[in-house]
């Protein structure tokens, strides 16, 4: 188990500072509050858009001076 406190982060169950650690487990990413007991969970894989919902990118073109 490693865990990492994540510096200037604010708990959203009771509002102290500096009291919030990452602990990565192998199903979830879990953040834990050392004070109040508070965890938040993300899961560890992304949801990546494919190509049907990207969004095109169209290069402007500036008039020279």
């Amino acid at each position: 188990m490693s865990r990492r406190f994540i510096a200037g982060a604010r708990c959203q169950g009771c509002a102290s500072e500096d009291t919030l650690y990452f602990d990565s487990n192998s199903t979830s990413d879990v953040v834990m509050c050392v004070d109040c007991g508070f965890t938040e969970a993300r899961p560890v894989t992304v949801a990546v858009a494919t190509s049907s919902e990207a969004v095109e990118i169209v290069p402007l073109k500036f008039p020279m001076t």
